[in-house]
């Protein structure tokens, strides 16, 4: 089969990084749909833009293309936009290669071989995959009901790429971190309801506390939801709080299901698949914690979608502005 292909792998191989990227999305697109980025783009955003995002005024008319990108000007503010303008995609330089980016990191690739297989720098890889792991969040979900599952999962605080640590150094894994919800962990909230929403949620440094839980989830619960979770001190309070009903599962004593309905068992698998899905990466720092966590909510997502990739970058597509889950962020919540 390889002799049979020779001609093709050198016509590829002297093809411009550029036109490889190209060739990619044609092919990818001929297996799982039109993964073109105009297209795309226009999908997401329903219709093309119609209002310019600095002022909202309808008054806009074309000012030309700039690398495929049709570009506005406001009448009314005078300033100029394109169809990227407000998305992941602005200031992206290299557009052309984005979908062709996204096919590879989604195949779980790591950021050495996905900066490769691309023809962009390791920093550009790095860059646009938190770009695009920020813009996710918007797909937690609004509201849980029904039996919701709760727990939380603690990961090790960890300041990877920095050269002014708050902390003595580590040689290296759990050398020096104290067990429990001590400040050397971060906590990440499980929520899932039997409706199969599910939202993984940086809270803190620490242990979770009530109000942490209230800031996190208490808009969300809805007023006949029956929590179900373990004997955390601070879920009884919530619910108590909340006037929610909580049906605890000890496991220490046990106990894995209550009146054959109330269990944890949805939240624990998922709190395993996510440490062995964490793994793979070798250390994340805390800062860029929730936008993994927000990879990890899409993957569960769209795990029954016939063409996940087009589902995955319509969702970055279609994202409003959105701020970065950073460090600083965490340290609030301290």
């Amino acid at each position: 089969m390889k002799t049979t292909l020779n001609p093709l792998y050198e016509a590829f191989a002297s093809l411009s990084e550029e036109e490889k990227g190209e060739f990619a999305e044609f092919v990818f697109s001929k297996m799982s749909g039109d993964l073109r980025l105009e297209t795309l783009n226009i999908e997401a955003k329903g219709t093309k833009r119609k209002q310019c995002p600095h002022c909202t005024s309808a008054e806009i008319y074309a000012n030309g293309n700039v690398r495929g990108m049709q570009r506005y000007v406001c009448k009314n503010c005078k300033k100029n936009f394109s169809d990227s303008t407000g998305t992941a995609l602005a200031l992206i330089k290299k557009k052309e290669l984005w979908v062709n980016y996204i096919m590879h990191m989604f195949e779980g690739h790591s950021l050495f071989k996905c900066a490769k297989l691309t023809g962009i720098s390791k920093q550009t890889a790095f860059d646009w995959r938190h770009k695009i792991l920020s813009r996710l969040r918007h797909e937690a979900p609004d509201k849980f009901s029904g039996i919701c599952e709760i727990d939380d999962v603690c990961f090790n605080y960890s300041e990877k790429g920095s050269s002014n640590l708050d902390r003595k150094p580590r040689k290296r894994g759990n050398d020096g971190i104290k067990q429990g919800g001590s400040n050397d962990k971060v906590a990440v909230l499980l929520s899932y309801d039997r409706t199969n929403n599910k939202d993984f949620q940086v809270i803190k440094r620490g242990r979770i506390r009530k109000v942490d839980l209230q800031k996190a989830i208490g808009e969300k619960i809805e007023e006949k939801t029956v929590l179900c979770s373990d004997s955390h001190r601070s879920f009884t309070g919530f619910a108590k709080e909340n006037k929610l009903t909580l049906k605890k599962i000890i496991v220490r004593k046990g106990q894995h299901i209550v009146d054959k309905v109330y269990h944890i068992q949805h939240v624990n698998q998922m709190a395993h698949a996510l440490r062995r899905w964490m793994y793979k990466f070798n250390g994340v720092a805390t800062k860029y914690l929730q936008n993994y966590m927000n990879w990890f909510m899409m993957i569960e997502k769209l795990k029954t979608n016939t063409n996940p990739i087009k589902a995955f970058t319509l969702a970055i597509l279609a994202a409003p502005v959105t701020v970065n889950h950073t460090l600083e962020t965490i340290l609030n919540h301290t």
